[in-house]
């Protein structure tokens, strides 16, 4: 059946609402950008210290992962998802929007990346009323479970029950608020959410709190009730609420591709597209780490545990000692504490006929040439004994050891 959009509501209080929207507090103080947090208000460059890249708004360029549940189907005006994202040089005078259908109370905007980002904060900008009740969850496993980061209701107790009343007291706490779900003002209304509110401490910035909450693959906005102006107490015909919808001016979901404090810049994936404005996801890597979000170190640099970098501290991958004959490691915490902590790199797939942790023993059937750096390809040499006169089918000493006897290449000839 045809759904009537109403593009006009006609509301009291609109000049009051106006007003109210005026008072807002300034919308560029609500940004705790994770470079000032982690960094402390300093920036350094990545060779000395932790680096962090820009924050921006992440709809951008993402129209085709915006995704709705409900739009006005309108044969006048088109209300799709993609006309909340905001660009910087929008042409004014022109303003679009999205808009539901009429009476359609659980409705769902989703935002789905191909990256694992960073997200620090969101506004959203309505065209009409502010919803009665939503709440905003996320995922940073792509999809596969969601987390609630809070709610909204102009009665928590009706809307969600048990859910305890902000605000937060802790950053992982899960509350209800009622600052955003107010009739007033009518339009321009904003809700705006902050994943690290202003007034908490933070002591530790890669504390598995601090990352579970900021680190996000998808989001998602729920909202659940619609305004009705108390119409629905005086009629309670299911048509009553087809006067109201959910419409949406602008939506600002800001954040930055994460690469815990170990690149400054953020190029688009291979065969992405790229557009201004746009905050791409795929780290350039510094610290001698690698991935998306270098969230692990290159294949030769494991002779540490990888660690973000924090602060001053770059925590850079330490390169693991194979003496040449490898370009692959791993680290292993057992031998990381026999080391003294020293050293945790296990070389792998060694070369020229090494072996050993740091490639630096010669495979049986060969030895260690004194006359070569241990580095040198050349290091193993084949032993030349007889396998019917020698002991062992022809192991020669595989080095020089003065205090064992060992004689490097000398062969154990079989008694006769």
């Amino acid at each position: 059946m045809f759904t009537i959009c109403f593009v006009t509501l006609l509301l009291a209080g609109s000049a009051v609402s106006q007003d109210s929207y005026n008072r807002r507090p300034d919308r560029r103080k609500i940004d705790r950008d994770p470079s000032v947090i982690f960094n402390q208000g300093s920036v350094h460059a990545c060779e000395s210290s932790s680096c962090y890249p820009a924050t921006g708004n992440l709809l951008i360029g993402r129209e085709d992962d915006l995704w709705a549940s409900s739009t006005c189907d309108s044969v006048k005006l088109y209300h799709g998802i993609e006309n909340i994202v905001s660009r910087i040089g929008k042409k004014k005078g022109v303003r679009k929007w999205w808009q539901s259908e009429n009476g359609k109370e659980n409705v769902t905007i989703r935002l789905d990346l191909q990256e694992e980002f960073h997200f620090t904060h969101l506004i959203i900008t309505f065209k009409t009323f502010r919803p009665a009740a939503m709440l905003i969850e996320r995922s940073h496993d792509f999809g596969r479970s969601w987390k609630v980061y809070q709610y909204f209701a102009y009665d928590c107790e009706e809307s969600f029950p048990g859910i305890p009343r902000g605000p937060r007291q802790k950053i992982t706490d899960v509350v209800c608020e009622t600052q955003y779900s107010g009739v007033e003002p009518s339009t321009e209304g904003e809700v705006i959410f902050r994943v690290l509110p202003p007034n908490i401490p933070i002591d530790d910035p890669y504390s598995s709190d601090v990352q579970n909450l900021l680190k996000m693959t998808n989001l998602r906005i729920n909202f659940t009730k619609l305004h009705t102006l108390g119409d629905n107490l005086l009629d309670s015909r299911g048509e009553i609420k087809e006067k109201y919808y959910y419409a949406i001016y602008e939506m600002v979901i800001r954040g930055s591709c994460s690469c815990y404090g170990h690149a400054s810049r953020c190029v688009a994936a291979a065969g992405s597209e790229t557009r201004p404005d746009m905050v791409h996801g795929s780290c350039l890597c510094t610290h001698n780490t690698k991935g998306s979000n270098c969230e692990q170190c290159e294949d030769l640099y494991n002779d540490l545990e990888w660690k973000p970098a924090i602060g001053r501290q770059t925590n850079a991958c330490k390169k693991c000692n194979c003496n040449g004959h490898a370009s692959k490691c791993h680290f292993d915490h057992a031998v990381f504490e026999a080391t003294g902590r020293v050293s945790g790199g296990v070389c792998e797939m060694c070369e020229h006929n090494t072996y050993g942790r740091n490639c630096e023993l010669c495979k049986p059937f060969f030895y260690q040439d004194p006359t070569r750096d241990i580095r040198d390809p050349n290091i193993c040499q084949a032993c030349d004994c007889d396998p019917i006169g020698s002991l062992d089918e022809g192991i020669c000493d595989s080095r020089t050891d003065s205090l064992s006897g060992l004689v490097a290449g000398r062969c154990h000839c079989k008694k006769m």
